[in-house]
This record gives C-alpha cells, sequence and structure tokens, in this order.
C-alpha cells in the first residue's frame, strides 16, 4: 500500500514539472514553428526606373513573293538565308493545268452567257414610271382634301395649346400653395413662428403666453414654499429642536439594526428547536420585544421633538401657510401642465393640417401632370395636323401638280431617249464581246504557263522564308517565300504601359544586354499605341544595328532620369493576388510571454521600380517594418518570427 501511494506521489511530482517545463519554454517551442522572416524599414529616396522589354529582331522591309495560279511545286532551287539576285529561280512548277485554268474557263462561259443574255433583252419597260405618276395623282386628291380642313387643325391646335397652358398655371398654383404649407412645417420644425400667417401665429403665441404665465406662477409658488420651509427649519428652540431630532435620529438607527438583526435571525432559524434559552428562536423573541419597546421609545422621542418645533413662534403659521402654498402649487402645476397640453395640442393641429393640405395638395398635382401629359399628346398631334398653313397647303398643291407635270414629262422624254439608249445598248453587247474575248486570252495564258513554269525573285536579298516544300500545292496569292531587303536594315519592339512610356522619346538610346553574338546598338525609333491595349499600353520600336540576324531575340534596357520618392522597398516585399498588390508589415503586440510579432496587409500601388527596389504609394505612413524574405509561406494576419529572435 505504501509502494503504491508513493508510486502516484512521484507521477504527480514528475506531471508538475512537465507542465512548468511546457509552460516556460511554450513562446520557446512555438516560435520554432513560426515561419522566419527578413524585413526592414520604409524609406524614402532617389529611384531610377529601368524600363526593360524583350523582343524578336526582324528586317525593317520583307518582300514577299506570291503566285498568281494554284500549282505544284517541283522543286525548290534556294535554300533559307541565302543571297539571290533579281530574276533568280526559286521554284519550279510541275507541268499540268492549274485551278485557275479552270476558273478563267468557267469566266469565260459566264462572259459567253452574259453577251447571249443581252442579246436577248434588248426592250424597254414603263410600269414602274406609270405606277409612279398614279401615286402621284392620289396623293394630290388627299392635299386638296386636306385644304378645307386646315381652318379646323388650326382652331383645335390653338384650343389644344391654352389647354396645356392652363393646367401648367394650376400645376405651378398647386405647387407654390404646397410650398406655404411646407414653409409652415419648416417654420415649426424650427420654432420660428414670426413667419406663419397671422391666424396661426397668435393661435400658438396665445398658448405660448399661457403656457409662461402658468410657469411663472408655479415658480413663484415653489419660491414661497423654500422659504416656508427654510423658516420652519430654523424656527423655535434650535438647540432644543436639534437635541431632540438628534435622540430621534439615534433611535430610528437602534431600530433599523434590530430589525437588521432579525431579519438575519430569521434566515438562520432551523425547523427544529431545542426548547434552550439561549436557543435561536429564544433569541428572535428577544429581539422582537427590544424592537417594541425601542419603537414606543421612538414615539415618545418624536413627541418630544414635535413639541420643540411647536415652541417656535412661527412654526403654525409657517406650516399653515406652507400647506397651503403646497395646495396653491398643485393647482399651479395642473394650470402649467394644461397649458402645456394646449401649447403641443396647437402646434400638432397646425402640423397635422399642414402636412393633410401638403398630401390633398400633392394629389391634386399629381392629377394635373397626368392630364397634362394627355393634354400635350393632344397638342402635339393637334400641331403637326395644323403644321401646314391655306398659304402652304397651296403651295404644296401647286408643287405637287408641277411635279406630277414633270413625271409625264420625263416618261415622255424617256420614251424618246430609248431609241437613243437602244443605240447604247448595241454598245454594250459590243462591251461584252470584248469581255468573252478578254477571257479566252486569260485562259491562253494559264495555258501557256502548264509547262515549264517557274517562279523567280522580284528584287535581290537574303531568303528569310520559304513556305512550300517539293510536291507541295501553292495556292494563287499565297506567300511562297520572303527575302530580307538587308540594305534596309533591322527593329525590334516591345510594349510597356503608358506611364513608362511618357519617361522617354524618339532618339533615346537604349541598351542591349546579355548579348555575346557581337556588337549591337539600339535607338528608341518610335512609340505608338499597343494594337492589343491602346488605351494602356504604347509599343516601342527601336532601330537596331550592329551583328543581329532577323529572328534573334534581345533584351532592351532604357534608363530614365531619377527621382524622389517618399516611400522605397524591396522588389522582393512586393506580393499579389486577385485584390491587388500589397506588403506585409510586422507589428508587435505584448502577451505575458512576450512579444508577438504579426504580419498585416497593406495595399500597395508600385509607382516605379529598379533591379532591387521599387518606389509604392498607398497605405503606408512611413517607418513600417517591411517583410522582405521568409523561410515559409506566410499570409496577412500570421504570427512570424524575425531572423535575430
Amino acid at each position: 500500500m505504501n509502494k503504491k501511494r508513493e508510486w502516484v506521489k512521484n507521477a504527480a511530482i514528475i506531471f508538475l514539472a512537465v507542465m512548468l517545463i511546457l509552460t516556460f519554454f511554450s513562446n520557446t517551442i512555438m516560435n520554432y514553428s513560426l515561419p522566419e522572416v527578413s524585413a526592414q524599414y520604409v524609406n524614402g529616396g532617389t529611384l531610377a526606373e529601368q524600363i526593360r522589354g524583350s523582343g524578336t529582331v526582324e528586317a525593317n522591309q520583307t518582300y514577299d513573293i506570291k503566285i498568281d495560279e494554284t500549282r505544284i511545286i517541283a522543286s525548290v532551287e534556294v535554300k533559307v538565308g541565302q543571297e539571290v539576285k533579281k530574276g533568280q529561280t526559286i521554284y519550279k512548277l510541275e507541268d499540268g493545268d492549274s485551278a485557275e485554268l479552270e476558273q478563267a474557263e468557267k469566266d469565260l462561259r459566264a462572259a459567253q452567257k452574259a453577251y447571249n443574255e443581252a442579246l436577248l433583252s434588248a426592250g424597254f419597260d414603263y410600269r414602274s414610271d406609270e405606277l409612279d405618276i398614279e401615286s402621284q395623282e392620289e396623293d394630290l386628291k388627299i392635299m386638296k382634301e386636306d385644304l378645307a380642313n386646315i381652318s379646323v387643325y388650326q382652331d383645335n391646335y390653338e384650343k389644344a395649346k391654352k389647354k396645356v397652358n392652363d393646367i401648367e398655371k394650376e400645376i405651378k398654383t398647386l405647387e407654390n400653395e404646397a410650398q406655404q404649407y411646407n414653409d409652415i412645417l419648416t417654420a415649426l420644425d424650427a420654432k420660428d413662428y414670426s413667419s406663419l400667417d397671422n391666424d396661426t401665429y397668435n393661435k400658438i403665441k396665445n398658448a405660448q403666453d399661457r403656457l409662461d404665465s402658468a410657469e411663472k406662477s408655479k415658480t413663484k409658488t415653489e419660491d414661497k414654499i423654500k422659504e416656508y420651509e427654510n423658516d420652519i427649519a430654523s424656527g423655535g428652540n434650535e438647540e432644543a429642536i436639534l437635541s431632540a431630532r438628534k435622540a430621534v435620529e439615534e433611535k430610528q438607527l437602534e431600530i433599523d439594526n434590530t430589525r437588521r438583526a432579525i431579519s438575519d435571525l430569521t434566515i438562520g432559524i432551523g425547523t427544529e428547536d431545542s426548547g434552550d434559552e439561549n436557543s435561536p428562536k429564544q433569541s428572535l423573541t428577544d429581539l422582537q420585544n427590544t424592537l417594541a419597546q425601542q419603537n414606543l421609545d421612538l414615539q415618545y422621542l418624536q413627541e418630544t421633538y414635535n413639541l420643540a418645533l411647536s415652541k417656535s413662534s412661527s412654526y403654525s403659521r409657517n406650516k399653515q401657510l406652507l400647506q397651503a402654498e403646497r395646495t396653491t402649487l398643485e393647482t399651479n402645476n395642473r394650470k402649467y401642465e394644461s397649458a402645456q397640453k394646449t401649447l403641443d395640442d396647437t402646434i400638432a393641429s397646425v402640423r397635422r393640417d399642414s402636412k393633410n393640405k401638403v398630401s390633398d395638395i400633392n394629389n391634386k398635382i399629381d392629377d394635373a401632370k397626368l392630364r397634362l401629359e394627355t393634354a400635350q399628346s393632344e397638342e402635339e398631334e393637334a400641331k403637326e395636323k395644323a403644321s401646314v398653313s391655306v398659304e402652304e397647303q397651296e403651295k404644296n398643291i401647286r408643287e405637287a401638280e408641277n411635279t406630277l407635270e414633270k413625271a409625264k414629262i420625263t416618261l415622255s422624254q424617256k420614251k424618246e431617249q430609248d431609241s437613243i439608249t437602244a443605240s447604247k445598248d448595241a454598245l454594250n453587247i459590243e462591251d461584252l464581246k470584248a469581255s468573252v474575248e478578254d477571257a479566252e486570252k486569260t485562259v491562253e495564258k494559264y495555258k501557256s504557263k502548264s509547262v515549264g513554269a517557274e517562279i523567280t525573285a522580284n528584287v535581290g536579298g537574303k531568303i528569310t522564308a520559304l513556305a512550300f516544300s517539293a510536291g507541295e500545292e501553292a495556292t494563287m496569292d499565297s506567300v511562297v517565300a520572303s527575302i530580307e531587303m538587308t540594305e534596309k536594315g533591322y527593329a525590334l519592339e516591345f510594349s510597356v504601359t503608358n506611364e513608362q512610356a511618357r519617361k522617354v522619346k524618339a532618339g533615346d538610346e537604349a541598351e542591349v544586354q546579355y548579348y555575346w553574338g557581337g556588337d549591337a546598338k539600339a535607338v528608341l525609333d518610335s512609340i505608338t499605341p499597343d494594337k492589343t491595349n491602346p488605351s494602356q499600353k504604347k509599343t516601342l520600336r527601336f532601330s537596331i544595328t550592329g551583328d543581329v540576324d532577323p529572328g534573334q531575340n534581345l533584351q532592351i534596357a532604357m534608363g530614365s532620369k531619377g527621382q524622389r520618392y517618399d516611400y522605397i522597398v524591396p522588389n522582393s516585399s512586393i506580393r499579389e493576388d486577385t485584390n491587388g498588390k500589397f506588403v506585409l508589415v510586422v507589428t508587435a503586440k505584448s502577451s505575458p510571454l512576450g512579444n508577438r510579432y504579426i504580419a498585416e496587409r497593406v495595399d500597395v500601388e508600385v509607382l516605379a521600380s529598379d533591379d532591387t527596389q521599387s518606389a509604392v504609394s498607398g497605405g503606408l505612413l512611413g517607418g513600417e517594418f517591411i517583410i522582405s524574405t521568409s523561410t515559409k509561406p506566410i499570409e496577412p494576419g500570421m504570427q512570424v518570427r524575425l531572423v535575430d529572435e
């Protein structure tokens, strides 16, 4: 049994020791599990931004050779990179008919068909002109009928205008009336009754005067009561009164103590009693007897105190006057409350009446606006009908009659001219015949190239691309080869932001970086909007000279003039997610086991950057401790451990 107790005691000691060690070293243990971060303070300074980009070298001018018919490539006579001269053979073509020859034969057949149809379609049709004349005659008839009703249309229009004007005046009058009642509500809210009409002002003023009068009477009575109370308190034999009052207060204190003792003892009494004279129930009885005696003593002392008060010569008179003033105060209070209610009811009545008036007027305004919309629509319709006067309508009729007469004359002249047109049709037929002959020549041209055809270089230069190999089909107008005209120079381009583009200008020299293929130089040639994002980016085009070849990828860098910035941070400290760019700031929070370091997010905007640093703006105030690197991925709100901890 002793061994078991010894084992339990040893286990308890070991458990307490382990808990003590974990308590003291918990902060250290936790720190080893936290991400370790490097950080530095935010400072201002000067930053010269490097504008960087890369692009592919291309010739300033390249000549594309196209084939004018679809053919099969028999052989390729040059290689990519080979220098060629003008007229040199690039491809030889297989013998055979091309698709263009087949199309030319189709075109020939179409031309022959058009020529034959023109021979058959010689002649004229006047049905359309005659229908147009009939339509003009019908319109003229309607215009003459409308002429008799113009005076009615104009009279209706004048009535419609007057109706619209009357409704607009009605709305204006109602709005002014509504504004008057709104002004009353505003005056009531501001308690500025002087701006109200006389009747309303007098109602509120009388109620306010009545309240002021009642308040004065109430205040006067309260002052008299205080005066009598002070006289009563200081009246009679002051020393005797004070002594008697003190005795009453002391006896009252004894009674209070006895009552508390009875209360405490009552709570502690059990359900059974031993009958002993020192039992709780016996003690309770004794305390109750003591309390009864103390109450008798208090009654005697109170009578002694009242007697001392009555001995004062002015006590009785002041007491009667005090009672009378208190009765008067009750009456004055009722009068004050009644006056206050009358004032509140008067203001509430004026406010309620004004709101009801505003509501009624607004309903009338809404109804008037609906009637106005209908009247305006009627006015617009009447205006359209009355837009033409009798004189104008008569003029329009004369013009329509003239137009109709001209149409008839035109048709007559047209028929006369058709004889001339017939001769022109003959000429057109001759043109169609010529088209047939041209189509026949095209067919013959393609047939002549069916055997022994080849594609030659139109200019001299370096072959940069050969689109086809032997055996492949080259379609009409496709680019079969590209010749770089090396004497025209080379170029390279890439996109930058609008902000970066504003920091450079055409003619600025740039550095070709990481290029060991020879000597190469770059000069900014032009700045144009980026076709893929013209509102946000610009395209920088550079003129490249030196030992370069088309297709090479070059890294270009340009340095802008240094500029002063308030906040500069390491590039490694800038992070980005779907909400934008931000940095993590180390903040220290105290705890019973030491300081805890928390990574907090601060959103920033990058203004400029070089190889190592960036200028930023946003939520930084200066002097923050910015995290630049960490041993583990971290998120805002995580606890971290500083490198030097």
